[in-house]
């Protein structure tokens, strides 16, 4: 699922800088973008600080790890005002959003 996110946001990440008149290193920014996105997954760790069980299966994940709680979404947010990261916190915006359809399912 992420490596559509990835291609997305590096073709962003492009026209941004052809946009500003930057000749862009194409695979320089392919691998800047896609180490970012998959970094997002990162965030899974506090999967390991979950008591008594770091796995259930029919716990929703949204609320029941720190960094999955919903008041980290304004963090997020502002994080994804940052150019530079903008990639990294979109793809954690896409890894909540399938968190939480996770949760409905």
């Amino acid at each position: 699922m992420l490596l559509p996110v990835a291609w997305l946001l590096w073709k962003m990440e492009l026209a941004s800088k052809l946009k500003q008149g930057i000749e862009p290193d194409e695979n320089g920014e392919l691998k800047r973008v896609c180490l970012l996105v998959y970094s997002s997954l990162l965030i899974d760790l506090d999967h390991l600080l979950s008591w008594p069980d770091v796995y259930v299966s029919d716990r929703c994940s949204i609320d029941a790890h720190l960094l999955h709680k919903w008041w980290m979404t304004p963090l997020y947010f502002a994080g994804s005002l940052w150019e530079r990261g903008q990639p990294f916190f979109i793809a954690v915006f896409v890894h909540l959003a399938m968190d939480l359809i996770d949760c409905w399912l």
